[in-house]
């Protein structure tokens, strides 16, 4: 219904340039608004699991496990 009453919305401001300009307007925002959910998505991915700072290398010593060290 939402999808219906958008395009009918749209269909009816495209008949004026002042239309077509808000149309514009509210196309741009939107596409700003997915990018920035996109990119934090993508960041709140990357950190789960991990501790702030640690890396794969610094919990071994040297690039190997303790498990494989000589001691």
């Amino acid at each position: 219904m939402k999808k219906l009453f958008q395009l009918l919305l749209a269909r009816r401001l495209a008949g004026t340039p002042i239309g077509l300009a808000a149309i514009f307007l509210g196309w741009l925002l939107a596409r700003r608004k997915r990018r920035r959910r996109a990119y934090e998505a993508e960041r709140e991915t990357e950190r789960v699991g991990r501790r702030y700072g640690a890396t794969p290398f610094a919990a071994t010593r040297g690039g190997r496990s303790r498990a494989s060290s000589p001691r």
